[in-house]
């Protein structure tokens, strides 16, 4: 019964057979026909309208926010290859897609999101995807989970159910729950595994070492190098390695990384204890698993999990987005370092105050002169349409130039106190100054806007700071249109656009208060 007294109106399921039978072989992703047969897990029968959320899915935003473009996205492999395995993958995808295009119908049609659009809301069905997906899960657990691919099923679940909460769903407290999931199976299985391997494999990477750059990141030659030496050798072909379990966590860390300081102090411990955990690099206790290892894993990765089928073009597209990649991750590392010498500052005694605070301005002109060809790129291209066979190097680009100069926003917004206590230093002329940083990212937004308006849903913590920073309340209250436009895809967006609203109206830069946390991933 609903709450107005009226009863759900459940269709009846239309049964699929057997994955194994012919009208269920896998869908070549290669062939980008909507009109394909579905995929269905053994057991998991769909509706006509759990196909008409499956034909939706690469249309998806998650595909927005994960970059590469389908078919050849993380989650096309994540349909593909392993929810038509598992269930609860498959159950999370459903649950996913069928709230996003609730939320689409609702904002279309004007409705407050929450209300009903009709007896069979999709709504209704997401919620119980859902609950499928979740009591599968339990059962996973319950099971000895140790091989890659029970590994990989989980661990995809528990991605999808971060984002399916931190979007659709109730909030901290159950993205906490699911965020202590994922640190259970780093620390029992993922780590040792991939540790277990680097082992067996380190021989043939040293091997590789004196054709390496001299970077901690590696570059996209030494990523194929190294994963052609790899996948010849000896190894089983069921290495954890070989999954999209690396991608799917790193992702898991560019989830949380610029807003956890602000709201709320589980979100932040949690996020500190993630992060922690793979920039720990002390001489008596190193980390188990470095963040540029976890970084040079995860790129070489999408070779491995595809394999064969995978094609030259996608290879060069991973080779060419390479060096946009690297800036957009290195510069979230930087912003975590500032999130924690922005946390700690009161108490001197914790951090190395001024050795921390120095590294962030060195690391931040390092990336400028590093990344100098992307960055220039980026200020003198017109928009993403210079290139029009498709591909997506601008789109990346352009992202990361504006997570960079969003950087040193915040950068400037967390210590505006030390850099005007020390403008009349050498230290504070080493850093591009706030306005020139603001006006970088708001230009790039606006051209990123103008051809690719769903890819603001990957800027949108740098939109937030650069609006508030501004002074030009035209731009304001352009972001603020933009920010509430994002409101369709889930309703953190909603939570971030109002919480901007609110700091504008009162005229209140203070942007770590608040009570909900804003998980945004970009």
């Amino acid at each position: 019964m609903t709450g107005a007294g009226k009863v759900l109106r459940r269709r009846p399921p239309v049964s699929v057979s057997s994955p194994c039978e012919a009208s269920l072989l896998p869908v070549s992703p290669d062939d980008g026909s909507r009109d394909q047969v579905m995929q269905a897990a053994n057991s998991l029968c769909l509706s006509a309208f759990d196909r008409r959320c499956i034909a939706y899915l690469q249309d998806s935003i998650l595909v927005v926010i994960l970059g590469k473009h389908w078919p050849w996205s993380t989650l096309s492999y994540a349909y593909h290859r392993v929810a038509v395995k598992e269930p609860m993958v498959m159950s999370m995808m459903l649950a996913s897609t069928a709230r996003e295009i609730y939320r689409s119908q609702i904002y279309e049609q004007g409705d407050v999101p929450g209300q009903s659009v009709g007896d069979d809301s999709p709504d209704t069905d997401g919620s119980v995807h859902y609950g499928r997906a979740l009591a599968g899960l339990r059962e996973a657990l319950k099971q000895d989970v140790k091989s890659p691919q029970k590994i990989e099923g989980i661990f995809i679940t528990l991605w999808l159910m971060i984002d399916y909460e931190n979007r659709f769903g109730s909030g901290a407290s159950a993205i906490n729950i699911h965020i202590r999931g994922v640190e259970s199976l780093l620390h029992n299985h993922i780590v040792p595994l991939l540790k277990h391997q680097a082992a067996s494999a380190s021989r043939i990477e040293a091997s590789l070492a004196d054709s390496s750059p001299k970077s901690s990141y590696p570059s996209q030659a030494f990523l194929n190098a190294s994963s052609a030496s790899l996948a010849s050798s000896s190894r089983p072909l069921d290495e954890l390695r070989c999954t999209s379990v690396p991608l799917f966590l790193l992702w898991t860390l560019y989830f949380f990384t610029p807003g956890a300081l602000f709201f709320g102090s589980g979100m932040s411990r949690l996020d500190t204890d993630i992060l922690q955990f793979f920039l720990r690099s002390e001489p008596d206790n190193p980390a188990p698993l470095s963040l540029p290892e976890l970084y040079r894993i995860s790129r070489q990765s999408p070779s491995r999990f595809w394999g064969d089928e995978y094609p030259v073009s996608a290879q060069l597209d991973d080779q060419e987005n390479l060096p946009g990649l690297t800036l957009y991750h290195r510069s979230h590392v930087v912003q975590f370092k500032i999130t924690e010498l922005c946390k700690h500052r009161v108490a001197p005694n914790s951090v190395s105050t001024e050795d921390s605070y120095q590294w962030i301005i060195n690391e931040i002109n390092a990336l400028a002169l590093e990344f100098d060809t992307v960055l220039t790129l980026a200020k003198s291209s017109p928009s993403c349409e210079v290139t029009d066979d498709g591909r997506r190097v601008m789109e990346t680009i352009y992202w990361s130039s504006i997570t960079y100069y969003s950087t040193i926003v915040y950068f400037h917004l967390c210590f505006r106190e030390t850099l005007s206590e020390s403008s009349n230093e050498q230290s504070d002329a080493q850093i591009l100054p706030l306005n020139n940083a603001v006006s970088q990212v708001l230009g790039l937004s606006l051209k990123l806007h103008h051809s690719r308006p769903r890819l603001m849903v990957r800027i949108t913590w740098p939109l937030f700071i650069a609006g508030i920073a501004t002074s030009d309340r035209i731009y304001q209250d352009w972001v603020s249109i933009r920010l509430r436009e994002l409101g369709r895809y889930g309703q953190n967006y909603t939570r971030i656009s109002r919480r901007f609203d609110e700091v504008i109206r009162c005229g209140d830069p203070d942007i770590w208060k608040g009570d909900s946390p804003l998980c945004l991933g970009g």
